[in-house]
């Protein structure tokens, strides 16, 4: 109910002033009111703002004019200053509730009794994963993600041939395993596997590797620093990167009415950058790569073959390749030979 605020002093002498004019007792006057004698007492001392409802009571019983009314207090206006109180004693006791730490202790209290009492929970938690250091290993699979990788708000994917690259995602399925311990989820549509790991903290990492989140192309992403620094992770690098965006195919040429056949080693990009690290890093390891639109070429045969033994392929579809292109050119050889 409301309260009525008067000057200081004059709440009590109202009262006093009613109590002696008309020469009653405390009771009678809380008789009065609708309230309990205790009450009347607190008003005269003070304690408490006396309601709107027992000042019109008294003026009308007595006759005696309330002093000047400063202010009108509405029903539950305490209850703000109430909460204030009881905010600032919490403070005191317990600390700010408005940190992190405390938000996630709060948010783990209401997941374990949602979880008790059988309510769909709706939380989702931080996988856990081996943060593994700089390896060969770890080169190759970024350069596995700068080929045909990609990396979205919540989740890493990873898109091949179900087909033709069916032995290859597990080879990239083996290799997130043993890097991350983290066991991969694979989707097949339209012919396209896709490999996926959700993990806000593996994407962080990755990017903190240097991969870049969002497509790739608009970034113009390129090999990150650390990998440069050794000669065996570039080969690592390369490796992942030829496995996924490269192809290894056979050009035929006729010399003097006799059909050959050799190798050539194509990397496709349509990351300017990469594709001029991927240039620059060959020549470093003494190949002689050719520059094309969006495209790096390897045609010497000698090189090719030096490839293959030197940073080789995981990917079983071009090792296929390489030894049919190999045979065809032994057979071609003896067939001349014989001729």
């Amino acid at each position: 109910m409301p309260r009525i605020v008067f000057a200081k002093g004059e709440q009590g002498q109202f009262l006093t002033e009613i109590k002696q004019s008309m020469n009653t007792r405390t009771e009678n006057l809380a008789l009065d009111c609708g309230v309990h004698p205790r009450t009347i007492r607190d008003w005269q001392r003070e304690k408490y703002l006396i309601s709107q409802e027992a000042v019109t009571s008294l003026q009308n019983i007595s006759g005696i004019l309330c002093p000047k009314i400063l202010e009108i207090l509405p029903d539950y206006w305490s209850t703000r200053k109430a909460g204030q109180v009881g905010a600032r004693g919490r403070l005191t006791r317990y600390g700010n509730p408005g940190t992190a730490d405390g938000r996630r202790r709060g948010g783990f209290i209401a997941y374990k009794k949602m979880k008790q009492s059988g309510l769909a929970t709706g939380f989702k938690f931080r996988r856990n994963f081996v943060k593994p250091e700089t390896s060969t290993l770890l080169a190759e699979f970024l350069g596995i993600m700068l080929g045909d990788g990609n990396i979205g708000p919540y989740q890493i994917s990873i898109s091949l041939n179900a087909t033709t690259d069916a032995d290859y995602v597990d080879f990239v399925v083996d290799v997130i395993i043993r890097l991350f311990g983290l066991i991969p989820s694979q989707t097949t549509r339209k012919n396209a596997c896709h490999i996926v790991v959700s993990s806000i903290g593996l994407i962080e990492f990755l990017c903190q590797k240097g991969l870049v989140r969002g497509n790739k192309v608009t970034h113009q992403v390129t090999l990150p620093s650390w990998i440069l620094q050794y000669p065996d992770f570039v080969k690592a690098s390369l490796r992942g990167l030829m496995d996924t965006d490269g192809s290894i195919y056979g050009v035929k040429h006729t010399i003097a009415e006799t059909k050959y056949t050799h190798a050539c080693l194509c990397f496709r990009n349509y990351s300017k950058p990469l594709l001029d690290a991927v240039y620059h890093n060959m020549i470093n390891l003494g190949y002689h790569p050719k520059m094309g639109h969006n495209r790096l070429y390897l045609y010497r045969q000698k090189e090719i073959n030096r490839y293959f033994e030197d940073i080789g392929s995981h990917n079983p579809k071009h090792l296929k390749r390489y030894k049919a292109i190999t045979d065809s050119q032994h057979i071609t050889s003896m067939n001349s030979a014989i001729n």
